[in-house]
This record gives structure tokens, sequence and C-alpha cells, in this order.
């Protein structure tokens, strides 16, 4: 069944990572921009204005909505302009679909398993409105939502398109993101809980061959909105590096 390779580049905050689909020309390649004047070697460049919408969110439509975009596609596979892929797509779809007959497949998140927590990191962060977070955490509480739920690694996402689940889960998702948080690793989980949708996790094992996490050196990247409990990150960023140099 075809593939489809695609990815998203929207706004400033980040600049285009050329190598995003790693050299691979082995599926169709797309890529989704605001920007009318760019253009890739051998890749489907999408004009997608803003429409209105910040670049965070107008950046999902595609991300998670591809049914609309590629209706004739067996698979799709997502991954960030922050990424690299470091495997031929193809290969991973053969090895993926060996293993799993999910529709949806990501790879666990690689610190945490729990909207709570990525709430609290968001709003430590600065990477969304602190209010919306603690309403999103409010919402969630007050419907039963359990801690430790799960959590994904939203930037390598693979799809089935026959499977009319994963399509209308989608348009719910981009619906979460539309009146929410633009955190769409927040609304996953708490979807997938809500509406029971059957997903499957990559192992985390094979992160390392599959796909580089991020190309970018973000230390420097300035957030959205005003970072909280400044010191305490801190202290937990000397924690990990630590405990990291320990156990190497």
């Amino acid at each position: 069944m075809s593939l489809v390779l695609y990815s998203a580049h929207y706004g400033t905050a980040d600049p285009l990572n050329r190598e995003v689909f790693g050299g691979y020309e082995s599926c169709r390649r797309v890529l989704f921009t605001d920007r009318p004047d760019l253009a890739l070697p051998g890749v489907e460049v999408v004009h997608d204005p803003l429409d209105g919408l910040d670049p965070a969110r107008a950046s999902r439509r595609a991300k998670l909505m591809p049914h609309r975009y590629f209706p004739e596609a067996g698979h799709s596979l997502w991954i960030d302009n922050k990424s690299r892929l470091k495997r031929d797509p193809q290969e991973i779809l053969a090895a993926l679909r060996a293993r799993s007959d999910a529709a949806f497949l990501a790879f666990p998140h690689f610190r945490r398993d729990c909207v709570y927590q990525e709430l609290q990191t968001c709003r430590e962060g600065g990477l969304d409105d602190h209010r919306v977070l603690r309403e999103r955490q409010r919402t969630y509480r007050a419907e039963g939502m359990p801690e430790h739920a799960g959590l994904i690694e939203g930037h390598f996402i693979l799809r089935r398109h026959t499977d009319p689940a994963v399509a209308r889960f989608g348009e719910r998702w981009f619906e979460q993101v539309l009146r929410y948080s633009r955190r769409d690793q927040i609304s996953f989980p708490y979807l997938a809980w809500k509406l029971g949708l059957r997903y499957d996790l990559i192992p985390a094992s094979e992160w390392k061959e599959t796909v580089e996490f991020t190309v970018f050196d973000r230390k420097a990247r300035r957030p959205d909105f005003p970072r909280r409990n400044v010191l305490y990150q801190e202290a937990r960023r000397l924690y990990h590096r630590l405990r990291g140099t320990r156990t190497r």
C-alpha cells in the first residue's frame, strides 16, 4: 500500500530543516508550509496559509488530519521539522506492520507517561498559556482521567488510512487543539482515553536507529509565554544530567 512521508514548517520559531526526510526517496514526500517562496528538491511543497491561526495550530492541520490531504494513501508517516529520519520509510512501515496491526503507532514519551506531568512541564517551560493548561488539568481530573495513562512523542506518527476510526480521531484531535491547548501531546492521551482509541507504541529501543529527535539547539529558544519555577527546572535538569553520568 502507498506510503506518504510528510512534515510541516510554519512561522519563524525554528529554521527549515532541509534534512527532515533524511534523503530517502522511496516514497512520496510532502512538506506543508505557510511560505509561498519555499522549495525543496524532490519534495512536494504545499502552500497552506495561516488563515487566522497561529503557526503552531496551523501546522497541526495536516499533522493531525492527513486523511484530508492524502485520501488515496494507504499509510502516512509524520515527522516533525525539528527531527531527521535515519531509516528508509518503507523499511519502517514493513517492520511496524509485521509487529502490530494497530492503525496508529508512535514512540512513547522519553521521560513521562502522565498527561498531568506534561501539563506541569508545559507550564514551567512557557510552552502554552498557563490559564489554558490549568483549565485542562481541572477538566481532566473532573472527568476522572487517571494518572500515568500514557504519553506519546508526537514528532513521529505512523497511521493506516484505511481505518475510519483513526480519521475520526484526527478530526476530534484537531478540534481540541483549536479550542484548548495548542500542544497536541496534551490532548492525545485525553482523547485516546475518552474515545477508546486503539493505538500501539513503538519500542523506545528502536528510537535512535529510526529518527534523530531534534537537530536544533533549542536551549536559546525563547518561549511564547513566561516560564515558571525556573530554579526548580534548573535543579531537575542538573539531577538528570548527573544521574545520566552515573549510569553510563
